[in-house]
């Protein structure tokens, strides 16, 4: 990855940091799923540089930044990410787009989204929708599988139906994991992968 853009939340009162992420994370994926290719996948990897997680304490937090890059400055350009933030403007300052200082980086890392059966009820109720048992009987079988976590998350609203009811709202963990350098720079259209490192520095 040779260019980067940095989003840098600004501390107000009317948005809690957690609000502010949700607001700009929507936007965000909005902008990488009009980019994306057939395969969903986008050229543009995202990284929290102060993010912390200990999982001992159960305590994480993601920070006040994030970087996007690609390995193109016209990636990049094309996004226009100031365009989807422009509602925003008076909540987050957006960088011009930098090179990446090579002598500064210290390493490299992925951000991946980690997915937890953590709803009963939920998985209950769309178990319930096959007909072929009740609701109480679903919620005994679901219970044991629910899986807590302190992973940092931004909280999400579903934008894959059209339907206002229907949306949703859930939990996007991001899990930070140490890498190498990788070849592979494909991402999704949360900017995470599985795969693809992005530079610290």
């Amino acid at each position: 990855m040779k260019y980067y853009i940095e989003v840098t939340l600004i501390k107000t009162d009317d948005f809690s940091p957690y609000e502010l992420w949700s607001r700009i994370y929507t936007q965000l994926h909005i902008a990488l799923a009009e980019i994306k290719d057939a395969n969903n996948k986008v050229n543009i990897g995202i990284s929290f540089p102060q993010y912390r997680f200990h999982a001992e304490k159960g305590i994480g937090f993601l920070g006040e930044k994030l970087r996007l890059f690609s390995q193109s400055e016209n990636a990049l350009e094309q996004l226009n990410i100031r365009k989807w933030l422009e509602r925003l403007v008076d909540y987050v300052h957006v960088s011009s787009i930098r090179e990446v200082p090579e002598n500064k980086v210290t390493g490299y890392a992925i951000y991946k989204r980690k997915q937890f059966k953590t709803n009963a009820e939920r998985l209950a109720r769309h178990r319930v929708k096959r007909g072929d048992i009740g609701f109480d009987e679903a919620l005994a079988r679901y219970s044991h599988v629910v899986k807590t976590t302190n992973l940092p998350y931004i909280d999400m609203l579903s934008l894959s139906t059209s339907d206002e009811q229907d949306k949703k709202r859930f939990k996007l963990f991001i899990e930070k994991k140490p890498a190498e350098k990788s070849e592979t720079q494909v991402f999704s259209t949360y900017g995470l992968s599985s795969e693809a490192s992005v530079p610290e520095f």
